[in-house]
C-alpha cells in the first residue's frame, strides 16, 4: 500500500478568535492510501494546544510511510504512529480505502446506525460584545438552537445575559479553552445556568484538573483538552460530567467509537467536537456524532471554502455526507 500525504491552508471565513488566539486559516493535512487502484482518503488538523506544527507532522507522516507500505492496517497504525493527527488521518484513510475496495457502507463496517442528519452547534467566536450579539441572532436565524461561546476570563456572565438578550431562544454551550480559575468557575456558575448555558467546556488548564475534584454546580463540566483517550476515564470521574471526543485528539474513527461507548457505559455526556476540519475530516467524526449527546462539527461552515461534494448544514442540523466524499 503506498502513501501520499499533503499540508494546506484552508481560510476561515473572517478571523477565528479563542481565548488562547486567533487564526485567519485552518492548518490542515490530507493522507491518500493507494493500492489495487483504490484510494481512501483522511484529514487531521494541527493540534498547536499539544505542540504540534506543521513540521513535526510531516516527519510523523514520513516515519508512518513503513506502516503503511508494510503493514496496511488500522491497527498497526494504532500500535505503531504515535503523533494522534497523523493517526486519525490514516485510520480514517484506511476505512474509507475499505469502504471503496469492499463496496460497503462505513455504517456497514462499523455497525453505527446511520442517521440522515443530526442537530450540531455554530461557534461564536471571541469578538467585541456587539458582534458577538450579531454573530449569535445570525445564527438563530439559520436555525441554530445551540450556540458554542468561546470564553475568556472577562466579564463572563455580562456577556453571556447580553447575547442571551439577543436570542432568548436559544441555548449554550460555554467553551473557556482553560482560561478560567476555578473560583471563576464557581462564582458564575449559578448565573450562567439561569442564563442557559447547558455546558461549560474545559473551564481550567488540563494541568489542574484536581482542582475540579468534588466541586458540584449546577451545569456538567466537560473535559476537551484533559481527554485523550480511554485511560483518562477513570482520572476524570468526579470531576467531569461529560467529554469531548475529536477525531484528532484521540488518533482517528477507531479510537473515537471506542471512546464514545465506554464513557456513555461509565455514566459520562458526549460531545463530539472538531477543530478547523473541512468536510473531509467532519464526515468520519459524524459517525461518532450519532452517539453523541452534543455535537460541536460546524469548523466545514466557518471556512471560506470546502471540499468537493461537501457536508450540507440546514435549520441548525448537519445533513449525511455523499460516499463521492468518504466513506
Amino acid at each position: 500500500m503506498e502513501l501520499i500525504f499533503a499540508y494546506q491552508q484552508w481560510p476561515y471565513r473572517e478571523t477565528f478568535r479563542i481565548s488562547r488566539g486567533d487564526s485567519v486559516h485552518s492548518d490542515l493535512f490530507v493522507a491518500w492510501v493507494r493500492q489495487d487502484g483504490v484510494v481512501g482518503r483522511g484529514e487531521c488538523g494541527v493540534l498547536s494546544q499539544y505542540g504540534h506544527t506543521p513540521d513535526t507532522l510531516r516527519l510523523a507522516f514520513e516515519a508512518a510511510r513503513d506502516v503503511i507500505e508494510r503493514e496496511g492496517t488500522r491497527e498497526a497504525v494504532s500500535r505503531r504512529v504515535r503523533n494522534s493527527s497523523v493517526q486519525n488521518a490514516l485510520d480514517c484513510a484506511l476505512w474509507d480505502w475499505e469502504c471503496k475496495s469492499t463496496g460497503r457502507s462505513i455504517w456497514d463496517l462499523t455497525g453505527v446506525a446511520r442517521r440522515a442528519q443530526v442537530a450540531v452547534d455554530l461557534t461564536i467566536s471571541v469578538n467585541p460584545l456587539d458582534k458577538m450579539c450579531e454573530d449569535a441572532r445570525r445564527a438563530a436565524a439559520a436555525g441554530y438552537r445551540l450556540l458554542k461561546l468561546k470564553a475568556d476570563a472577562e466579564d463572563i456572565v455580562a456577556r453571556v445575559a447580553a447575547i442571551r438578550e439577543a436570542v432568548p431562544a436559544v441555548q449554550f454551550v460555554l467553551d473557556a479553552n482553560e482560561s478560567w480559575s476555578l473560583d471563576i468557575l464557581a462564582a458564575s456558575s449559578k448565573d450562567l445556568a439561569g442564563l442557559g448555558v447547558v455546558l461549560i467546556e474545559q473551564p481550567l488548564h488540563h494541568s489542574d484538573d484536581s482542582d475540579l475534584e468534588g466541586f458540584s454546580g449546577p451545569i456538567p463540566i466537560c473535559a476537551d483538552e484533559s481527554c485523550c483517550d480511554l485511560n483518562d476515564l477513570p482520572r476524570l470521574a468526579g470531576r467531569y460530567q461529560a467529554i469531548n471526543i475529536k477525531l484528532d485528539k484521540v488518533g482517528g474513527l477507531s479510537p473515537a467509537l471506542e471512546l464514545a461507548r465506554a464513557a456513555r457505559k461509565q455514566g459520562f455526556k458526549v460531545m463530539l467536537g472538531c477543530g478547523g476540519a473541512s468536510s473531509l475530516g467532519a464526515a468520519p467524526a459524524y459517525v461518532v456524532a450519532t452517539l453523541a449527546d452534543f455535537v460541536d462539527l460546524d469548523s466545514p461552515a466557518l471556512l471560506l471554502e470546502d471540499r468537493d461534494h461537501a457536508m450540507s448544514y440546514r435549520d441548525g442540523q448537519l445533513e449525511i455526507f455523499d460516499r463521492a466524499l468518504w466513506g
